[in-house]
C-alpha cells in the first residue's frame, strides 16, 4: 500500500460518486476511492488520469459470479474454478480466478479482459447509485494485486455511470428547481475526449443560458429522466454552468 500523505473523507448523501471523481480528475492526483456502506466495501483505483481498476467486498460482484450470471460459466464450470484456486492458492499463494479459467480453457485471454473490463464497470456503476455512505481518497500509488489494469478515462466513467444511475430524481434536484438556467462553459477538446453521440451533443449544445431546466429536460434525446442525467453529468463535468 502506497505511502498517502493526504487523504479526502465525504459523505456520499452529501457529495455524490460523480462529484468526488470529477475532483480527482481535476487535481490529476493517482489515489483510491473507497466507498463504504454497511458491509460492503468498493475500491476505485485511479491512475494517469483512468480508472485502472475497481473491487467489491461483495463476493457477487467478484469476476467469477458475474460470469455465472451472464451464462458464460455453467455452475458445474463455476465450482470446479473456485476448487482450483482455492487449491492453487494454497501450494502457489496469490493466484487470480481469471487465470484459472484461462487454465482451463474457459475464456481465451481476450475474452479474460473483456470480462474484467465489464466487471470493473459493474462494480464503478452500482457505487453512482449509492444515495449514502462513507467515502474516502486516498492520494498514491495503489497496489491493486491485479495483471490486468484498464485504462478507462475518469470522465468518460462519470458520464457512462450517470447515464446508468437507475434513478434519476436526486440527480434533477442536485440540479436545482426547474427555472435555474444554465451557461455552456466547455471546450470543444473537452467534448471531443468524451465521444458524446448526437442526440447528447445536441441537448449540451442546446444549453445558451436562457433555457431552464424544465426546458432542457424537454428538448434532449430521450425521456425527461435520461435527459436530466445527462445534464447532470454535463454539470459535474464542467460542461455548463449553473447562472
Amino acid at each position: 500500500m502506497s505511502d498517502s500523505r493526504f487523504e479526502f473523507r465525504g459523505d456520499l448523501s452529501k457529495t455524490p460518486l460523480p462529484e468526488v471523481l470529477q475532483t480527482v480528475h481535476h487535481y490529476r492526483v493517482p489515489g483510491v476511492v473507497v466507498a463504504r456502506r454497511g458491509d460492503v466495501e468498493k475500491k476505485v483505483y485511479i491512475w494517469n488520469g483512468d480508472v485502472i481498476f475497481a473491487t467489491s467486498s461483495d463476493r457477487e460482484e467478484s469476476l467469477g459470479h458475474a460470469l455465472l450470471r451472464a451464462g458464460k460459466l455453467t455452475r458445474e464450470q463455476f465450482d470446479e474454478s473456485v476448487r482450483r484456486l482455492l487449491a492453487a492458492r494454497t501450494t502457489e499463494g496469490t493466484r487470480r480466478h481469471g487465470a484459472v479459467l484461462v487454465d482451463m480453457g474457459l475464456l481465451t485471454q481476450e475474452e479474460l479482459f473483456a470480462s474484467v473490463t465489464n466487471q470493473v464497470r459493474e462494480i464503478l456503476h452500482s457505487i453512482f447509485d449509492w444515495e449514502e455512505g462513507e467515502v474516502t481518497f486516498s492520494v498514491g500509488r495503489f497496489r491493486t494485486d491485479e495483471i490486468i489494469q484498464l485504462e478507462i478515462p475518469t470522465r468518460k466513467a462519470i458520464l457512462s455511470g450517470v447515464k446508468a444511475v437507475r434513478d434519476a430524481r436526486r440527480l434533477v434536484g442536485l440540479l436545482g428547481p426547474s427555472w435555474t438556467v444554465f451557461d455552456p462553459a466547455y471546450k470543444p477538446a473537452e467534448v471531443g475526449e468524451l465521444e458524446l453521440d448526437a442526440g447528447e451533443l445536441r441537448l449540451l449544445q442546446t444549453v445558451d443560458g436562457k433555457k431552464t431546466l424544465r426546458d432542457l429536460v424537454s428538448l434532449g434525446p430521450s425521456d425527461a429522466g435520461h435527459n436530466a442525467k445527462l445534464l447532470y453529468a454535463f454539470f459535474v463535468l464542467k460542461l455548463i454552468s449553473r447562472r
